[in-house]
């Protein structure tokens, strides 16, 4: 029987340098070490669930010294660049800091990271094994949010897996691991005294030749995936923040920010084929959009927050795009419109980072205004206009079941922004639209964006029961 630990990252973001590296080497650790993994199962015991006996932890961990097998995910080394004040920092008239990477291994949140050890664990130490696991809230730096859990077998067939190495086989990497007899005390060493004893590496811990093989399922690149988010939401600085009505500058602006940052063509954030054209389909591409103070509502209500949602979902290149946006500056181009500091507060499924917007309900009302994509007949009344346009959008373009009633309902759309920014569109291109309130027969999930400008912050609806 086997005894294997389930490593998950939420945030597709794995924090850790070697030991016996250097930071600013730039180099992530991968995979996680073993040696890394029982430290954190020892603090886990410390300070999560200190009541488990010693003796069930030692038994435990004692059957985990040793060199798993570990299956990871695709993964892709990336770093962040920290310029850290010094102490003499602005004391002497002139800015001094040091610059430390902040490396990491990107992957999919969804993907999981299995530690198969060829050992049969006690039942008792095996309880307590399982808790420490669960206690685990990061591995590595704490920017490495982590789900652990102890499973009876790997789960999931992954693409790369690392083995010792047998004496003739080649060696891929050195990794960290626990030698036997594992005592407890070795895995409580900071670096701080690993250091004081002028050793690079913990006592009671040995480097591990491994071998990597693939398996014949693992992608070619490491660049194919797909995370599993398919929305980004950002806080706007409160001082000033821009208002409601103009929610097609905001979501222009946003749009504009994630293209220049990600700096080649990107279908899902434009819209756009590669030849230039319009992406005419089922809105599955990047939507901008405002969302107000839940406590107001109506054009002056205050922008809170910023959101990309885009249904098709977002690749690593385009999620780190939209990480980089740190200010939307309008300049000359909007009179009055603010130049707005972001950052990123979520990310995830729109359920998640944007659960306000999502539902379920069974009568929808506008947040912003409901532009029509085509002109009315001379035959056809405004609503009859406004409630063919959204069945036509809903069934054709969006799945959703046919409307049980649609009608136009009272505020003025005249308030909001109808037009993009210049040179593209001008005040003369401004569309009519109507604040609408669309009932289902039965209770529908979120989120709605209808109509023209849709994908710039118009035609946005917001559940009512």
């Amino acid at each position: 029987m086997t005894t294997v630990l389930r490593l998950e990252f939420p945030w597709g973001r794995y924090h850790a340098t070697p030991w016996g590296r250097n930071v600013n080497e730039g180099l992530p650790e991968w995979p996680p070490s073993p040696w890394r993994v029982l430290r954190a199962l020892v603090a886990s015991w410390k300070t999560r669930c200190p009541n488990l006996p010693a003796e069930d932890v030692g038994a435990a961990l004692g059957r985990l010294a040793g060199a798993p097998t570990i299956h990871v995910p695709a993964m892709k080394p990336a770093h962040l660049r920290h310029y850290m004040p010094q102490i003499t920092h602005r004391s002497v008239g002139r800015r001094s800091t040091t610059l430390t990477f902040d490396s990491f291994a990107v992957m999919s949140p969804s993907a999981s990271i299995f530690i198969e050890w060829d050992v049969d664990v006690a039942p008792s130490a095996r309880k307590a094994l399982d808790e420490m696991a669960l206690g685990i809230p990061y591995l590595g730096r704490s920017e490495s949010i982590c789900n652990v859990a102890l499973v009876h077998e790997v789960e999931d067939r992954a693409p790369v897996s690392w083995r010792p190495a047998a004496k003739d086989d080649p060696t891929d990497a050195e990794i960290l691991c626990a030698q036997q007899p594992l005592e407890l005390s070795d895995l409580m060493q900071s670096p701080d005294i690993v250091r004081r004893n002028r050793r690079l590496f913990p006592t009671g811990s040995h480097l591990v030749r491994y071998r990597k093989t693939e398996s014949a399922m693992a992608p070619a690149t490491a660049d194919d995936w797909r995370p599993a988010h398919a929305a980004v939401r950002f806080a706007v600085h409160p001082r000033p923040r821009p208002t409601l009505a103009d929610a097609v500058v905001a979501g222009e602006l946003l749009r504009r920010a994630s293209l220049s940052k990600h700096g080649v063509p990107s279908a899902t954030l434009s819209g756009k084929r590669s030849t230039g054209e319009r992406q005419l389909g089922r809105h599955e591409h990047a939507h901008y959009i405002s969302l107000p103070d839940q406590d107001r509502a109506g054009p002056s209500s205050p922008i809170e927050s910023l959101l990309v949602w885009a249904p098709r979902r977002l690749n690593g290149d385009e999620f780190a795009a939209l990480a980089q946006i740190d200010w939307l500056r309008a300049g000359r181009a909007v009179s009055g419109f603010p130049d707005i500091a972001v950052a990123v507060q979520s990310f995830g499924n729109i359920d998640e980072v944007a659960p306000e917007m999502v539902g379920p309900s069974s009568v929808w009302a506008s947040c912003t205004p409901f532009a029509p994509g085509r002109h009315p007949g001379k035959r056809i009344t405004w609503p009859d206009h406004i409630a063919a346009e959204i069945e036509r959008e809903l069934t054709a373009y969006r799945d959703y079941p046919s409307p049980v009633s649609v009608e136009v309902i009272n505020g003025d759309a005249r308030r909001f922004r109808r037009y993009r920014l210049p040179p593209k569109e001008r005040l003369a291109n401004s569309r009519y639209a109507s604040m609408v309130e669309i009932r289902f027969a039965h209770a529908v999930r979120g989120p709605i964006a209808l109509g023209s400008l849709s994908h710039f912050g118009l035609g946005l609806f917001k559940p009512i029961e």
